[in-house]
């Protein structure tokens, strides 16, 4: 936790958001497989929404786009390897 700067208005810093973001997006990867690209934000809100419930409103309308960007830039990627 050192070096680490809090708000205080409840919201995560970027970087938690980030981590969190992250490892949801691996999560439903593992569980998925490249189905999780064909997810859409909607779709990646409702399955990750038990795991955002204590976040503040911003922060739990940010971590499902962040995860949906970052589950495309997996299939980007995935894709450019083949």
């Amino acid at each position: 936790m050192r070096g680490r700067q809090y708000s205080t208005g409840g919201a995560l810093p970027e970087r938690d958001l980030q981590e969190l973001s992250d490892i949801l997006a691996m999560r439903l990867y593992q569980k998925m497989g490249r189905r999780a690209y064909r997810l859409t934000r909607q779709d990646v809100a409702e399955l990750i929404e038990p795991y955002t419930t204590d976040l503040i409103t911003e922060d739990r309308s940010m971590v499902p786009w962040m995860v949906w960007d970052l589950l495309q830039e997996g299939m980007e990627i995935e894709y450019q390897m083949r």
